[in-house]
């Protein structure tokens, strides 16, 4: 397994948001959580991400112990190398600095890792390459359609190679043709890099081409989240 949570809790003052969540996840796959607004959904991925702490119980990714309720969390700047090594994130927005290049985006993850510029560039044109933009490497995110890029967000989330990418609504800005160009780019990602992947989605359509899909409802998984 890639990721084990276990018995994962968490509170915003008297609101309990998480209920005593489980899951796991294989190398790999690709995992969609559903669900309505409100259920949670967000909250667990930034815990999966370890951008937020759960108030109790266990994260291990990777084979490493994130997070543990009896203090064997890891903290500060190893918390933050451990997520720039092993987590890659793409948002909804695509988050590109304007006054970079497509590829330029792309290696500032690597370059911040410590990765040498000319290492850097040759992972970042080589994901340009998978991701179907080589030629559009030189071009700023100004110059750039929607799903161009949503593309090189996706390669930035990956120079790393990360064990887990985490995508939150990825394609709830574009339309439906981009979204369905999106949608099997994640999927030949994983087939060309055994990526695995878990998608936070109320598109059913993109839900429906995952290895397996998990409801949320008020804080819980329904059903086994195992």
């Amino acid at each position: 397994m890639i990721i084990t949570a276990r018995d994962l809790h968490k509170s915003f003052g008297s609101l309990e948001v998480l209920k005593g969540v489980d899951v796991s996840v294989d190398k790999g796959e690709v995992l969609s959580v559903v669900g309505a607004s409100g259920a949670g959904k967000t909250t667990l991925l930034q815990i999966l991400g370890t951008l937020s702490a759960p108030d109790s119980g266990v994260l291990e990714i990777d084979g490493v112990t994130v997070f543990d309720s009896s203090g064997r969390s890891l903290k500060g700047d190893a918390l933050a190398s451990f997520r720039g090594r092993k987590i890659g994130f793409v948002f909804q927005e695509h988050h590109l600095l304007p006054e970079f290049s497509a590829v330029e985006n792309i290696m500032i993850p690597a370059l911040i890792a410590g990765c040498s510029e000319s290492d850097a560039r040759k992972a970042a044109g080589e994901l340009l390459d998978l991701v179907g933009l080589s030629e559009r490497a030189s071009h700023k995110p100004s110059e750039l359609s929607g799903g161009e890029q949503q593309r090189v967000a996706i390669a930035r989330a990956l120079v790393n190679k990360p064990a887990v990418l985490f995508a939150d609504e990825p394609t709830g800005n574009l339309d439906s043709v981009t979204k369905e160009e999106i949608h099997r780019l994640f999927f030949s990602l994983r087939d060309a890099l055994s990526q695995t992947i878990v998608i936070v989605t109320h598109d059913p359509s993109l839900a429906a081409l995952c290895d397996r899909t998990l409801e949320m409802k008020d804080g819980r998984f329904v059903g086994s989240g195992t």
